[in-house]
């Protein structure tokens, strides 16, 4: 993320934090506009131009949006007031605070954190659903519907819009990407951060909670844990917050002293 969007993010998101109470209208509302942007190359341009007036930028959001809630319009007059690093990184930027103002619009009861992550690990263990998802030949719509019929009214309507967005628009991203990417957004949201840990066997309730208490004091934030049991990694274990990916499996070992072991 280049400097320019890194501001405008934080300008855009500050935006969307001084709304107040955001519904779920509204982050279903910043996703939609994700997608309107994205599809239209002329909007997107006229969005990105930094050169043009701020004034004109915001008649466009206005004109194409007019009937957005007051917060979204507020969101989308904000970022694009912006200077972006490209126009990706503008489509990109409306999606992460749709999925913000999503999380935000959350009952205190849901965990969207919870529902994406059995959702991720449901999909990767199902090599035909993962490619029926992941696919480039299938049609878009399908594959929505496809997602809304296997939540169905296990999941909160929250998770569902986000999951349904990502894979409308999923940017060459795999499942598994899409999904950590929106996991992430999420718990910054509520000013965490989310360890995805590998494991040969299951972690008991004191040894997740001791990692956790070491990652948020090497990371400076309160670390989630969301444990993957994978026997083949044979001990130790791999831990992946955001893209920083640690590898301290036994089988990981293992593969680096194969080729020492043959020389």
């Amino acid at each position: 993320m280049g400097s320019a969007t890194r501001e405008a993010l934080g300008a855009a998101t500050a935006t969307l934090a001084a709304q107040g109470a955001i519904d779920f209208a509204t982050g279903e509302q910043l996703l939609a506009a994700a997608l309107v942007v994205d599809h239209s190359a002329a909007l997107r341009s006229a969005l990105a131009d930094d050169t043009a007036p701020v004034e004109n930028r915001r008649s466009i959001v206005a004109a194409v949006f007019g009937r957005y809630t007051p917060a979204a319009k507020a969101v989308l007059e904000s970022a694009a007031s912006q200077r972006w690093s490209s126009e990706d990184d503008l489509v990109s930027g409306i999606e992460r605070l749709g999925i913000r103002a999503l999380a935000a619009s959350a009952p205190k009861s849901v965990s969207i954190d919870d529902e994406l992550f059995a959702f991720s690990t449901a999909v990767t263990s199902d090599p035909d659903l993962e490619l029926a998802l992941g696919s480039r030949l299938g049609a878009t719509a399908g594959k929505v519907a496809l997602v809304v019929n296997l939540l169905g009214d296990r999941a909160s309507a929250q998770t569902v819009a986000i999951l349904s967005a990502l894979i409308g628009r999923p940017s060459g991203r795999r499942i598994a990407g899409l999904i950590r990417f929106a996991a992430t957004i999420v718990a910054e949201e509520s000013n965490q951060s989310i360890a995805t840990v590998t494991v040969a066997a299951p972690l008991t309730t004191a040894q997740a909670q001791r990692l956790a208490t070491a990652l948020s004091a090497q990371q400076g934030t309160t670390i989630r844990i969301n444990q993957i049991v994978d026997p083949s990694i044979l001990g130790g274990m791999r831990v992946q917050i955001g893209d920083e990916v640690t590898d301290g499996s036994i089988a990981s070992r293992l593969a680096d002293l194969r080729p020492r072991l043959a020389s």
